[in-house]
């Protein structure tokens, strides 16, 4: 026979369940902001910012001038359409001064992109491909795009390395 005057009150179960069920909200807090870091372009460097960092989300960028680039590419089948914002015009935007880009995608490849690339050619920061935002686990949150087929120039695997896609982070230098 149980002595009951030595289990634990109904309060103290409901403090442990309390106490599991916040937990859980504060690990699903966390794993929503850090998918949210993902979701966004983070620009640093020599950059004109008071805290350091520019970010921009799909919103932001499609909130901005849109820039359609009709294209193959070696990743897609036939001529597609790239939207996003010209790479100058970003750039701009946060008082970029620098030569190099260093842009990082989501799983940490790294490629390094001459700034003159994007005052040379219209290359895009897309965020949507043929009418649909870019998918998270496969291109988005966004993809550095050169117009391929305006400059045979563009055929070289050099340009085609610059094309990071899963971009999260750009640092000027």
């Amino acid at each position: 026979m149980t002595n009951i005057a030595k289990l634990p009150s109904f309060k103290y179960y409901l403090q442990i369940v309390g106490a599991v069920f916040a937990i859980s909200l504060l690990t699903a807090h966390v794993a929503s902001s850090n998918e949210t870091e993902e979701l966004q372009l983070t620009i640093t460097g020599n950059i004109q910012s008071e805290n350091g960092a520019i970010y921009f989300s799909p919103g932001d960028m499609a909130a901005s001038t849109p820039t359609d680039i009709v294209t193959t590419s070696p990743w897609t089948s036939g001529k597609t359409v790239f939207r996003g914002v010209l790479l100058r015009d970003i750039l701009k935007s946060v008082d970029a001064q620098g030569t190099v880009l260093k842009a990082s995608a989501v799983d940490g490849y790294t490629v390094e992109i001459p700034i003159s690339d994007a005052e040379k050619f219209d290359m895009i920061i897309a965020y949507r491909l043929n009418g649909v935002a870019l998918e998270e686990d496969v291109y988005g949150p966004f993809w550095i795009i050169y117009p391929y087929d305006s400059d045979e120039t563009l055929a070289q695997e050099k340009y085609h390395a610059r094309s990071i896609w899963q971009l999260t982070k750009l640092v000027v230098e």
